[in-house]
């Protein structure tokens, strides 16, 4: 590889990384405003609609419609793992829990990145070991302070979800990073996200979601939000992600997971109004800290 294209590939490498940490960050904060108009397994359903309606036009349009063998067996993965479970416990617990205490259940992602990379037999150094305890006790201090005495059984099930939703996310990242990539980067992606779209359906049915919903009552606002998760959200961080996965270690793409709470903390703070306790930073702190010294030491 030349100077030039090394060059080339380390600044889209940086690029992609910024895409996603900015991307996902905000996430939270547009799915704060949508909750408040509808269910949320409706909204991610129409998201994803939309996102793999744009995504399978383009494919077919730019005559990038082809498959694979085994195609279809990586979109099913990543549209169960990624998109259903991962978007989908994420919209539930944003209904119980405040965005950036939301953010931070999140970070368990590189833990159980790393945990699986020990587990298929490459064993970290003692003081990554030391961060992952640190950054353990970092959530567990977290949900006891960000929650409270009086929490909710709904509340802390929805952070015990988060937590299952991120152990099944870094499995089928580390799973997909594996796998031979897509025939046509947008024809797969788009087969995860309309695939994605029938399993968040069918969780709609079952929760309730679609009972009594008119979208011809969602405000502009409202409309304005679903497309910024659309457009520059679906169709701009899950092509980078993806990527991603196949030029770096998943445990390194992970790394959105906790700079992620810093961008959700910081909006909910100028735009929510959102406060977190002395207590709750320090976990903050705690799990960030753990989840810096894993990912690193992992490079």
């Amino acid at each position: 590889m030349t100077a030039i294209a090394s060059r080339r590939r380390t600044l889209l490498i940086v690029g992609a990384f910024v895409v996603i940490y900015i991307g996902w960050g905000t996430t939270y904060l547009a799915n704060h405003f949508l909750l408040r108009e509808l269910p949320p397994f409706v909204i991610a359903t129409l998201r994803f609609l939309l996102a793999g309606s744009i995504a399978l036009g383009w494919a077919l349009a730019s005559g990038q419609a082809r498959l694979n063998p085994g195609d279809g067996r990586s979109a099913l993965i990543g549209s169960l793992l990624l998109i259903a479970i991962g978007q989908g416990a994420l919209l539930y617990a944003n209904q119980y829990l405040p965005t950036g205490l939301l953010a931070m259940l999140y970070t368990t992602l590189p833990l159980w990145s790393v945990a699986l990379e020990w587990l298929l037999g490459d064993r970290p150094p003692l003081w990554v070991l030391c961060g992952l305890a640190l950054a353990s006790a970092g959530i567990v201090l977290l949900m006891n302070k960000g929650l409270g005495s009086a929490a909710s059984a709904q509340q802390w099930f929805a952070g015990a979800l988060v937590v299952a939703a991120t152990l099944l996310w870094a499995i089928g990242a580390w799973w997909m990073s594996r796998r031979p990539p897509f025939a046509s980067r947008w024809m797969g992606l788009s087969l995860q996200m309309l695939i994605g779209t029938a399993f968040l359906t069918l969780f709609g049915l079952l929760h309730g979601d679609w009972h009594g919903v008119q979208l011809s009552e969602l405000s502009l606002h409202g409309w304005l939000w679903l497309a910024y998760l659309v457009l520059p959200v679906s169709l701009g961080v899950y092509p980078a992600y993806f990527w991603l996965l196949r030029e770096v270690r998943p445990s390194l793409v992970s790394t959105f997971a906790f700079v992620n709470p810093l961008v959700a903390l910081l909006l909910g703070y100028l735009i929510l109004g959102e406060t977190l306790g002395t207590t709750a930073l320090l976990a903050c702190l705690a799990t960030l800290t753990g989840v810096t010294l894993i990912i690193f030491g992992r490079r």
